[in-house]
């Protein structure tokens, strides 16, 4: 689609709204009608008859259920009884006479009562409950009930309704960290992203994609701001373009009614923690964390939350590698970072039907020597400034009983500097050091992002129907002189001291390059409650990106759900779910600027095998009778995409499901034209021509690869005892796959299948993973919280760190040592004898034949709360007899202090191994894998906290 296009789409949904809102005022005329579908009346309450004999009128009570920033509560539970008849703290079947409702996945509910006084008590999942007494005469009456949310998982309850729900949003498979299950992530925002993106990468494709508050490619905001974070929420909703298995869903906290406010510190030092065990001594460093945040209305309808946090980490960045001399080098090397944010989100609720919530922030990080660590010598550091500024603005609008309006707008300003230690030529030496001068050298980035959506929500007898789009505009300036000093590779450590380099590459031409491009998503999609205990989902997703020649992407889904056994007094004995669709990944915007960049007029890429003017850089003169080498994108590709379909039992656990859930789900994919690239005019094996004639190789972005995958994901959620929360989650997985992404390169440039084989996230033979994590109540105000997470082996690749084809590209691989000959080149490993060079019937050994460490890691905390202060006043109830008297309310104020204990257990995780054969570091991990980790300084990590709450 045409980028001019896109404001007469957003003037057509304009136009539809307005349409919308006139028919249901048109309507008015006509008698009020409740609310079907998905709200549920159990029993239709009878009042006495008055004297007259004549009957009571019956009117309709309805309206909706929100949380403090005025988004929709779906599910949520009202009980409604004759007022008087219900007990005090509003309990769920507390009389006979109580009858129960659920809102439908909009937040609304509608039930015909007799004219009267009732009391109307509403609970949901992660919110305080609350309760109120209204009178319904002969006219009906619209609710807007605003929920708070639980402050600790003791005051959440769970709907009876809600626990063997069939709409497709109440998934037992998700992952849900509210309360105090967010504190079993880590306090530091960096380690706390890594921990939900690999829970989020573990159950499915991508790796994890990440929303916040509705918007997409936002950054993780601080956790301090964070109120909820979902994963794999109705994983097959066509309003979105991935797959929920690995879809990160963030909620910010909205402002109180009340001023609140949080402060918190946490840090640590050299002398708590122990040794990186890949290193030796190392300069002092700290880590020190401090946020912040301050609630409160302004004024009745308005409140507003007002956050920040800035992390001052000195960290050592720990280098193995060898000397150009051949001597080896373990050093580490002072790289330390800092990280500022601040944010506002204001909170408008213009009138019972229409809410308008705001949210900027601003972020800055800065980073000395980054880049430098592993094979990577200090001379190849960089110095980066990132800024980063977030606007979003979004209307929530009830057009009607039956009809929800959502609209929002995001704006992203990202920009980005970069300064090298180095101007020096980059030498990369295969399997030993890297070194001289950053490739990337300086740069300067500027991006604009735009993101509009407008979402329709309709509930229709037993239908409810959503449909809407959502627009993404992105404008980028780049200036860059990467490879601008030239780069020499050499295939060994001899070959660097005989000075015979195997390739030099050197960049010339204009620095700056610009980029415009869009992408368009539409949906639609029906709910249908077929019976009480079975509902079908059908959507269709079309999806456009401008720039890549493939702009027509249809993506139909489909599923149904069964609760079996479910009748009005039993719940599921256990619900099935079987879903199925088809999911495109968008081409990035980066591999688009590539393309502008690297097209041989505005740049040229200068490429010269066994080049023989080592060590001087040659000026672009003198390689003018060098063809340059361009970047384009194929005209040819095509839309990477998925076909995935999934299996699934859950049952709830407990009385109405308040122990918790257990699910298993199943689910295989098949992915085609998958991301690659490839050099189309590399010369032929044998005979050295070139298919499109010349001299110089051709690179294009492709779409030439194939992906297949299984996985068998197991997670509980449960809730032992109010002071005993548990979360696990498990998956088994097999994924193959012949590309590595957009800029990999077969190892074989007209064979693409030759690297079919263990993907990335391919394990041997299947790949394992297993999260924990649990938090405890202890007595006297002391409470302990553990994340658990464990993997099984994973695959790395082997090379020859030789170009034998010429390709350019050094991934070629060895072969099984089975038919050696003069010529051959052995090495004996412990994954097997190869051959480097090999020989006629020799096999080239599968794409990641080795094999990587395993991964466990345990991180705890141990905390005390302390509180003290005045309470708020206690609110005036009567106690009926045989009730309890309600809690008094906590004091004021809130200190707590306490420490956690990353990696607790000291285990020595090793990082990916070096693959190049030729390396003295084959099949060595010479790092830590620092996936969870605060520093690569250390090896296990004690923090010291505390915080003040009012």
């Amino acid at each position: 689609m045409a980028l001019h296009a896109v404001p007469r789409v957003f003037v057509n949904i304009c136009w539809c709204k307005l349409l919308l809102r006139w028919m249901v005022v048109s309507s008015s005329i006509l008698p009020a009608l409740p609310l079907q579908g998905f709200a549920q009346v159990s029993s239709l309450l009878q009042q006495p008859l008055a004297s007259s004999a004549a009957p009571a009128a019956v009117t309709t009570l309805s309206g909706t259920i929100t949380d403090p920033s005025g988004a929709l509560i779906p599910h949520a539970v009202l009980a409604i009884s004759v007022a008087g008849s219900a007990g005090p703290d509003g309990s769920l079947g507390a009389s006979p006479g109580v009858s129960q409702i659920t809102t439908d996945p909009m937040g609304h509910f509608s039930i015909s009562l007799p004219a009267g006084t009732y009391d109307v008590a509403v609970s949901a999942v992660g919110f305080d409950g609350m309760s109120r007494t209204i009178t319904l005469g002969t006219r009906p009456i619209l609710l807007d009930l605003r929920l708070t949310i639980a402050t600790t998982l003791d005051e959440i309850d769970v709907p009876s309704n809600a626990a063997s729900s069939t709409a497709a949003a109440d998934n037992k498979s998700s992952l849900i960290f509210r309360g105090d299950q967010l504190n079993t992530l880590s306090d530091n925002d960096n380690t706390m992203q890594q921990q939900v993106l690999a829970m989020a990468g573990g159950g499915g494709e991508g790796g994890g994609s990440i929303y916040v508050d509705g918007f997409s490619g936002g950054r993780f905001p601080p956790k301090d701001t964070i109120r909820e974070i979902r994963i794999n929420q109705n994983p097959f909703s066509s309003q979105y373009e991935d797959l929920g298995y690995g879809r990160v869903e963030i909620f910010t906290k909205p402002g109180s009614d009340k001023v609140h406010g949080n402060f918190s510190s946490s840090g640590s030092t050299k002398a708590f923690n122990s040794l990186n065990p890949y290193t030796g001594e190392q300069p002092p460093y700290y880590l020190l964390f401090s946020r912040g945040d301050v609630s409160g209305p302004l004024g009745k309808k308005t409140s507003a939350f007002l956050s920040g946090m800035r992390d001052d980490q000195q960290n050592n960045a720990v280098v193995n590698a060898f000397n150009p001399d051949g001597s080896q080098l373990s050093i580490a090397v002072s790289a330390p970072t800092t990280d500022t944010t601040a944010g506002l989100r204001i909170d408008r609720q213009l009138n019972t039907k229409n809410t308008l919530v705001s949210r900027y922030e601003y972020s800055k990080s800065d980073a000395t020597n980054s880049g430098v660590g592993l094979l990577v010598l200090p001379s190849e550091g960089i110095n980066t400034s990132t800024t980063v500024q977030t606007f979003q603005i979004g209307n929530t609008q009830l057009v009607g009983p039956k009809i929800v309006s959502e609209t929002r707008f995001q704006y992203l300003r990202t920009r980005l500097s970069q300064t090298p230690a180095s101007t020096a030529p980059t030498i990369v030496v295969q399997g030993a050091f890297n070194g001289g001068g950053a490739p990337t050298q300086a740069s300067q980035d500027s991006q604009d992002q735009f993101e509009f959506q407008e979402y329709l929500s309709f509930s229709f007898g037993n239908h409810f129907l959503r449909t809407g789009a959502r627009y993404r505009l992105l404008h980028e300036t780049n200036i860059s002189t990467a490879n601008f000093n030239g780069q020499y590779t050499f295939p060994t450590l001899a070959a660097y001291q005989a000075g015979t380099p195997s390739l030099f590459s050197l960049t010339a031409g204009k620095a700056n390059a610009e980029l415009t491009t869009g992408d368009l998503g539409a949906y639609a999609e029906d709910e249908w409650k077929i019976r009480k205990n079975i509902t079908a989902v059908f959507g269709l997703r079309l999806e456009s990106q401008t720039a890549i020649p493939d702009h027509f992407n249809p993506a139909p889904r489909a599923g149904i759900t069964w609760a079996v056994g479910q009748t009005e007094k039993h719940p599921a004995l256990f619900t099935i779910r079987g879903s199925a669709g088809i999911f495109y990944q968008r081409f990035a915007p980066g591999n688009i600027l590539t393309s502008i960049r690297q097209n041989g007029i505005s740049q040229q890429a200068f490429l010269i095998n066994n080049p023989s003017f080592y060590p001087n850089i040659p000026s672009v003169a003198q390689l003018s009778g060098v063809a340059p080498t361009p970047y384009s994108i194929s005209p040819h590709l095509r839309v990477a995409s998925e076909n995935i379909a999934s299996l699934s039992i859950e049952r709830s656990l407990g009385k109405d499901g308040k122990l918790g859930s257990v699910n298993a789900t199943y689910y295989a994919v098949r992915g085609v034209h998958q991301y690659n690239s490839e050099n189309v005019n590399a010369a032929i094996s044998g005979s050295g021509a070139r298919p499109l004639g010349g001299s110089s190789d051709v690179y294009q972005f492709a779409s030439d690869g194939i992906e297949k995958a299984q996985s068998l994901n197991l997670n509980t959620n449960l809730q032992l005892t109010k002071r005993l929360s548990v979360f696990a989650f498990y998956s088994a997985r097999r994924d193959t796959a012949d590309t590595s992404g957009a800029a990999s390169f077969p190892s074989q440039p007209y064979n693409v299948s030759a690297d079919y084989g263990p993907s990335g996230l391919g394990f041997r033979p299947v790949g394992q993973r297993l999260f924990a994590d649990a938090d405890v109540k202890l007595p006297f105000n002391f409470s302990s919280e553990m994340f658990l997470a464990a993997s099984s082996h994973s695959r790395f690749d082997i090379t020859t760190g030789t170009d034998r084809n010429n390709d350019t590209q050094f991934n070629d691989r060895p072969a099984f040592a089975t038919n050696p000959g003069p010529t051959s080149i052995l090495y004996a490993t412990p994954f097997g004898t190869f051959d480097a060079n090999p020989q006629p019937g020799e096999a080239i050994i599968p794409h990641n034949y080795g094999i990587a460490p395993r991964l466990l890691f345990l991180a705890m905390g141990v905390s005390r709360q302390v509180k003290f202060g005045p309470r708020p006043a206690e609110p005036a109830t009567t106690v009926k007899a045989g009730q309890p008297a309600p809690a008094r309310p906590d004091p004021a104020y809130n200190l707590s202090f306490g420490f956690d204990a990353v990696n607790v257990l000291n285990t020595t995780n090793g990082g990916t191994p070096i693959g190049v054969l030729s390396s003295p570091f084959f099949g060595r991990s010479i790092s830590t894998n620092n996936l969870f980790g605060l520093t690569s300084a250390a090896n296990r990590i004690i923090l010291l906290h505390t915080s003040f709450r009012f």
